[in-house]
């Protein structure tokens, strides 16, 4: 398996009921996973688990049997070194900072014209290389999604985790 989440929990102070509790799924490289359910079921909170932006209270999470996460055993490898993109369902865009800017925010560690390269082959993946110097407040709700998109790949992340990623998409 190329993702394994072994009977993950995750917990927060002061509440009774688990906000995920026992999950194990695997996904084979090249999968596409969809959880599907009610609102407040978990979902949002099992991806930032997977993603390292949540602690585990139980379980394991693997990725291409290298271990990212083991509640037992106290690893918790960090959020950035997981080599994971997430787009977040309120995209998490930084206002003050352009289009282009926000899509470049981490590939800093990129010589200037590898990140300039990446950036722009970003831009013109979700169609908005004409917004590159705009803020994103100044653009649709379908088009901030797309920089989140963007975002995400620029990394080049071995896994991509999308939380409700084509709510606000045109049918285009």
């Amino acid at each position: 398996m190329f993702l394994e989440v072994s009977q993950l929990d995750v917990r927060y102070a002061g509440r009774a009921q688990a906000a995920v509790h026992g999950v194990t799924l695997g996904l084979r490289a090249g999968d596409i996973g969809v959880l599907i359910g009610p609102s407040g079921c978990g979902k949002t909170t099992l991806l930032r688990a997977v993603a390292g932006l949540e602690p585990l209270s139980v379980g394991r999470v693997r990725m291409d049997g290298r271990l990212l996460d083991d509640a037992a055993g106290g690893v918790q490898v960090a959020p950035e070194a997981r080599r994971i993109g997430m787009v977040f369902q309120d995209y998490a865009l930084f206002p003050h900072l352009s289009v282009e800017q926000n899509i470049a925010f981490g590939v800093q560690h990129l010589p200037r014209a590898e990140r300039a390269a990446r950036v722009q082959r970003m831009l013109d993946l979700v169609g908005l290389a004409h917004a590159a110097k705009r803020a994103p407040h100044q653009l649709s709700g379908g088009q901030q999604q797309r920089i989140a998109l963007a975002r995400a790949l620029a990394p080049q992340p071995r896994l991509l985790l999308l939380d409700e990623p084509f709510s606000n998409l045109d049918v285009d």
